[in-house]
């Protein structure tokens, strides 16, 4: 089995959504392709940042940020506040990036993307 360790950078409409579905396709994953995974770090400008090495309980950010609160209560350690520390620090093997993006430089998603 092949278990892969995620970061989401960016929780808002997008990286909720996205949740949602890597929630709903958690079994599938597992029973047709041997996969799994764990959500090791979540960053967002409106909710804080969480990292957890041993994962972070989906359920739960996403209720916290429903209720516009802060995700820093499911973090570990306390997470950096820059940007490309925490995407070292979270331990991820695949960074999904949800930001906010400048469609004509292409900041700050290119620089996360090869920081990862």
């Amino acid at each position: 089995m092949t278990h892969f360790k995620l970061a989401l950078i960016g929780f808002g409409n997008v990286g909720q959504e996205l949740a949602r579905l890597l929630l709903r396709k958690q079994q599938e994953l597992k029973d047709n392709y041997d996969l799994t995974f764990s959500v090791t770090a979540i960053t967002t400008g409106s909710h804080g940042a969480a990292i957890a090495p041993d994962g972070i309980d989906l359920h739960e950010a996403l209720a916290i940020a429903e209720k516009d609160g802060m995700l820093d209560s499911l973090s570990a350690f306390p997470a950096p506040a820059d940007k490309l520390d925490f995407i070292r620090q979270s331990g991820a093997d695949v960074l999904f990036e949800n930001s906010p993006v400048n469609y004509e430089t292409g900041q700050p998603a290119v620089i996360h993307i090869h920081t990862a």
